[in-house]
């Protein structure tokens, strides 16, 4: 991590693994099992928020329906960290056996370059009922640093004895991109933004905490919900919902110019609003800042035109050629289906799949591939990537509205609020 550039770590504001461990575990002792648990938990002071309904539907889960205390997951394959929570949650589930159940909601970073193929190799696993086993091994994998690569994870898929056919199918299908997606929609929902995070019986705490911080939190949970004769669902039923994210537009009073001339543009081109948006197609985040996006235009009908920028970031192996296969379809007038299609298999971005894609949206293979390979592309992701930086948009998504800066995949009603304050564009 030191050696993270400064871009980069301008991104790990937005999003990061919760790597800070608030006291070391103690080493044991032989007297440990004589000392009774301390009543006072060392947490995070955001550890302390009051419990909040956190809704599992659709989410897989390891253990009984009735234990008393549910733990929630938000987990990173790749995060060493998560690697070090999930094995001493390994011990505490055989310590509470059937009164704790562990609900896994996938969190894949966009600074790990597998997370996120790992996220739906789980997913995949699951529909075969093997979800447990994969989740074991993928993070069994974690700790031996093996690649989570295609190979790799077809590698583990066979050692735990999945129909690896189906495997694959279902790992690059609609079935796990919307099962990934539901995580996605639930870590925006609780203003999740680090690996690993937890939710116990719906109170939050951060990090790869020691065990007994955790084993104190289960007892005192466990307590309340045997003495109050709960189930997870009658106890988050009686839960308020999570208030809104607290999270700041990173932005500040200058209004920047930003040349719009070469971009791909939608929507209403004498609009009052202009959003240029500079993404990447393989980061999870840039995919969620475009479907706030199309909320923006389907809540302000006749106002938004948005200007598409490139920003593919050097750690994503696919995002540029997948940018230079977009602007290969514009050249053929399919630019937005094109892009929507991008977004929605960003980790299925290799060469095949581009051109696949574009056949299957009728365009002329062997044309595309042409352009594809085109220095001409390379020169405009070039001129984007230098705008980029002129502007200071070091990370993605990070979008300029009537040339007001936003950065991250903010929720809908800031950009409405941004909306209310800034001046019409010139267009």
């Amino acid at each position: 991590m030191n050696k993270l550039t400064p871009w980069i770590l301008s991104l790990l504001t937005i999003t990061q693994c919760a790597h800070s461990e608030a006291v070391e575990e103690p080493a044991p002792t032989k007297t440990a099992a004589a000392v009774a648990p301390s009543p006072t938990v060392a947490l995070l002071k955001s550890d302390a928020d009051p419990a909040v309904k956190v809704p599992i539907d659709g989410l897989p889960s390891f253990g009984d329906e009735s234990a008393a205390v549910t733990v929630v997951m938000f987990t990173d394959y790749e995060c060493p960290y998560c690697a070090k929570a999930n094995a001493r949650f390994t011990k505490l589930k055989e310590e509470y056996g059937a009164d704790l159940r562990v609900v896994v909601a996938s969190q894949p970073l966009p600074i790990h370059d597998h997370a996120a193929a790992a996220a739906r190799a789980f997913l995949a696993a699951v529909e075969q009922g093997k979800g447990e086993a994969m989740h074991a091994k993928l993070f069994a994998m974690n700790d031996a640093s093996q690649t989570m690569d295609d190979e790799g994870l077809r590698g583990a898929a066979r050692e735990i004895g999945l129909d690896v056919a189906a495997f694959d199918r279902a790992r690059t299908g609609p079935s796990t991109a919307s099962a990934l997606a539901k995580s996605e929609v639930l870590s925006s929902k609780l203003g999740v933004n680090g690996t690993p995070t937890f939710f116990v019986n719906g109170r939050r705490i951060v990090g790869a905490r020691p065990i007994e911080t955790f084993r104190a939190l289960f007892d005192e949970e466990r307590t309340k919900t045997r003495a109050n004769g709960l189930d997870y669902a009658h106890l988050i039923a009686q839960l308020p919902e999570p208030l809104p994210p607290k999270v700041e537009l990173v932005e500040d009073d200058s209004v920047y110019d930003v040349d719009v001339a070469s971009a791909p543009t939608r929507g209403a081109f004498q609009g009052p609003i202009t959003v240029v948006l500079f993404s990447d197609y393989e980061c999870p985040y840039c995919v969620r800042a475009e479907k706030t996006l199309r909320e923006l235009e389907a809540q302000r009908p006749g106002q938004i035109k948005i200007a598409y920028k490139f920003r593919p970031l050097p750690f994503h192996k696919n995002a540029r050629l997948a940018a230079k296969a977009s602007l290969a379809a514009e050249r053929q007038g399919k630019f937005w289906p094109y892009h929507d299609v991008l977004l929605q298999h960003r980790d299925a971005l290799g060469r095949d799949d581009l051109i696949k894609y574009a056949t299957e949206l009728g365009l002329s293979p062997g044309r595309f591939e042409r352009d594809m390979d085109d220095p001409a592309l390379e020169e405009r992701i070039k001129a984007d990537e230098e705008q980029a930086d002129k502007l200071g948009a070091k990370g993605t998504p990070t979008a300029f509205m009537n040339g007001r800066r936003i950065t991250g995949a903010q929720p809908l009603p800031r950009w409405l609020g941004l909306a209310e304050r800034v001046k019409p564009s010139a267009n």
